[in-house]
């Protein structure tokens, strides 16, 4: 059995020519073989490797239409006219250049450096590819406008086609009576008309032949002789003319017929480099990366042809001083899964191909030996055992320190004793050797061999005691048992036999045998306790990203809920400002008439509009309130100052005027409260009603818009409580805000006079106004 079929890289390569585009690809895909020059693997697996990053992130290299056209340019190589078909296949071959050339293009942020040699040597032939466009349509036949020539002839014969036609239609219409059937059809290229076999001679012409029931003849009369003769004239011009194209365009393809199967060859190979590429891609594979030291490290290897959903992924380390694997463990228990594996990823790798598993480094070996599988032979009188021996011989002849030796249970097919002698024997002639060696076996002695000796790593596949089963888990550090019983009780064997047998094993074993097998136990033990405690880390892991999924999504929908409350107070506050505004423009009506009783319950109104209809909602922060505090209103830029703090209630200065507010009702403010002198109040009897306010606004901090709106609404209050003198603090500063309270009081009849004020009044930095 021969290497490749042993380690079955023949169905891998298989299963990649189905990504190929064209025959070339697949020639390329299947004679794809191990190199064993440092050099070629180099450059094979950097193309593979970047082939896979550009299917990954610009998608899979096209190939519209190619064909391996090279017999047919060989051929117009040595001068041959090409025919139309031909041509055809030329143009594709072109147009798959420059989707080529234009995909390479697409590559500016993929490093591509190995591929860009392949690719830079692509010529695109664009005035061979519009000479043919120009000659033949998409189907491959020659266009009227190839040559003038052509064109004029192709006229003649339209031409020449209606004369005919009309001329069988007048011969049909004047004859009825002896045409059997009114459609023109051909014979010899020449057009004909049926009529019966009685009259075939009334009409001279040629008669060529009679139908199948012999009662009508094919005739062509004499009218449309000339004009068949004048049509097979025009044909044969056509075909002239024809014959010149060919020959024209067979030259310039002639011309560039090296460089086209040159680019054809190319092609071929990365059609197989990409076909790779996306069997890599849908088996989730990698590249290896070559190292010159001594080692191989393969990291969550799974084998190809393995179900993907019932395959186990494993670790296989083996590096120094450990130059040999020893795997054991139980019959049809996956110990030639794992031995394949690692010599299935050398050979792929080696071949240029991605192998599947998450990380692989790998050395340079300068060849793999392998003894897999059973190559026994009737007809040359070879058995088993000798099939064995006999790879065996050669590995131990040719076998170096750069060579890596694969065997499959090593020393079977013959006496156990001498199996294992022979074994431990061929193993250390391996080991003198210095070469690495991956090997399979359930012998106890080579396990006791592996155990004494340092550069031997031993390893095993576990099996399932309970379900019988094998689990296909590779653990290092650990030897397996066989399971022979266990297995051949499953399969039916009697329970009295395998409890003899039982007898005899246990008899049979040295007190070395009895400590190893108690080892192994407790280390079995720990590691089924490592692996529990390891799946519920996992777990944990699991439940902590849950919950801190789970908590995001929490704080999402409070950072929304807080917003949503925060836009419903906004509209809320617009729709309390109309209420407002509404209200004041009523004052304003009422308070130049003597009914002040109405004025006061509008201002009534608007002091429980504000302090009983603002809506309550959660506190976004929690805040220690103190008086003389800026705050705000939810959803209002209006600064107002805490000038009591109640149990429940808040009471706020509001554009002059005292309201109480409830603590998630207002908001901390960054402004800050220019404070003067205490306010004096001044208590005013109008009416028998008696009313409170300040003496003074305060406007300090502001800008001009929002001074002048609380200015409006200190005057509007004054107007309806009769005060008759008062001041308007407004600061010096630049004197904008002065100059805009001076040109408010100057606009309103009300105003009797204003002054700004004596040093003990606030000086320029205040204005005393004086009401009629």
């Amino acid at each position: 059995m021969s290497l490749e079929k042993a380690l079955e890289l023949d169905v891998i390569k298989a299963q990649m020519e189905q990504y190929c585009a064209f025959s070339l690809g697949k020639e390329e895909v299947a004679n794809s073989q191990p190199a064993y020059d440092p050099l070629l693997i180099r450059r094979n697996l950097a193309r593979i490797s970047e082939a896979l990053s550009c299917v990954v992130h610009i998608g899979p290299m096209p190939f519209p239409g190619i064909k391996d056209i090279r017999p047919m340019l060989e051929s117009a190589a040595r001068g041959r006219i090409l025919s139309e078909q031909d041509f055809l296949g030329e143009m594709h071959l072109i147009e798959g250049v420059r989707a080529a050339v234009n995909y390479e293009k697409e590559l500016r942020e993929v490093a591509h450096p190995a591929l860009s040699e392949l690719f830079s040597s692509l010529i695109v032939h664009e005035h061979v590819l519009r000479l043919l466009q120009n000659c033949f349509n998409d189907y491959g036949e020659v266009k009227d406008n190839a040559s003038d020539g052509l064109r004029h002839v192709r006229a003649d014969l339209r031409r020449c086609d209606g004369e005919i036609a009309a001329a069988a239609n007048r011969f049909l219409s004047q004859h009825a009576g002896s045409v059997v059937d009114s459609i023109v059809t051909t014979r010899a290229g020449r057009s004909v008309v049926l009529v019966k076999a009685s009259d075939k001679n009334m009409f001279g012409g040629m008669v060529y032949g009679d139908s199948a029931s012999g009662m009508a003849s094919y005739v062509e009369p004499a009218a449309l002789v000339p004009l068949n003769n004048q049509k097979e004239h025009l044909l044969a011009r056509e075909q002239d003319e024809i014959a010149k194209i060919l020959t024209h365009c067979s030259k310039a393809v002639e011309a560039i017929s090296d460089e086209e199967i040159a680019n054809v060859n190319t092609l071929g190979i990365l059609d197989g480099i990409f076909a790779k590429a996306r069997w890599g891609k849908e088996h989730d594979a990698c590249c290896a990366v070559m190292t010159d030291e001594k080692k191989i490290i393969i990291e969550k290897a799974r084998h190809p042809l393995i179900d993907p959903a019932k395959v186990v992924a494993n670790d296989y380390h083996l590096c120094d001083p450990q130059h040999t694997l020893l795997i054991t463990g139980p019959n049809t228990g996956g110990k030639t899964v794992s031995l394949k594996v690692i010599g299935m990823f050398v050979m792929m790798s080696y071949a240029g191909m991605p192998v599947t598993c998450a990380s692989c480094t790998l050395p340079y070996f300068d060849r793999v030996f392998a003894d897999i599988g059973d190559d026994q032979s009737v007809v040359s009188s070879l058995s088993s055992f000798g099939a064995h021996v006999m790879h065996q011989a050669e590995i131990c002849k040719y076998a170096t320190d750069k060579s890596l030796v694969l065997l499959d249970e090593v020393g079977s097919g013959t006496d156990p004793s001498e199996g294992e002698a022979l074994a431990i024997a061929i193993l250390n002639e391996l080991r003198s050797r210095q070469c690495m060696t991956v090997a399979t076996t359930h012998y106890n002695r080579l396990k006791a061999y592996g155990k004494r000796h340092k550069d031997i790593l031993l390893a095993s596949v576990q099996f399932d005691m309970e379900k019988l089963e094998p689990t296909y888990q590779y653990v290092e550090g650990l030897t397996g048992q066989s399971n022979a019983f266990a297995i051949a009780q499953r399969y039916g064997l009697p329970k009295s036999i395998i409890k003899y047998a039982t007898f005899l094993k246990e008899q049979a074993k040295s007190d070395e045998d009895k400590l190893i097998e108690r080892l192994e136990a407790q280390l079995q033990l720990n590691l089924e306790k490592q692996q529990k405690l390891d799946a519920e880390i996992e777990e944990n892991k699991k439940m902590k990203a849950q919950l801190e999924a789970t908590q995001k999504q929490l704080d999402a929908q409070k950072e929304k809920i807080q917003d949503q409350a925060e836009e419903e107070a906004r509209a809320y506050v617009e729709k309390v400002s109309a209420k407002a505004d509404a209200i004041m423009k009523q004052m304003r009506k009422v308070q130049s008439t003597p009914h002040y009783h109405e004025a006061i319950n509008q201002r009534h109104a608007l002091n429980e509009l504000v302090k009983n209809d603002m809506p309550e909602s959660t506190p976004s922060r929690n805040h220690d309130y103190q008086v003389g505090d800026a705050v705000q209103l939810k959803g209002s830029s209006t600064v107002c100052e805490i000038v009591k703090i109640e149990k429940k209630d808040i009471t706020i200065l509001f554009n002059g005027r005292e309201m109480r507010v409830k603590k998630n009702q207002i908001v901390p403010s960054d402004h800050v409260i220019a404070h003067v002198k205490d306010e004096p109040r001044v208590q005013m009897a109008r009416s028998s009603i008696f009313s409170s306010m300040p003496i003074q606004c305060n406007l300090i901090g502001m800008h001009v818009d929002e001074a002048m709106e609380q200015l409006d609404a200190y005057l509007d209050e004054a107007k309806v409580n009769g005060l008759k003198s008062f001041r308007i603090i407004h600061g010096d500063g630049s004197g904008a805000l002065r100059k805009a309270v001076h040109a408010r009081l100057a606009r309103d009849k009300q105003v009797k006079e204003f002054r700004l004020g004596a040093p003990s009044e606030g000086g320029t930095g205040a204005t005393v106004v004086t009401m009629k």
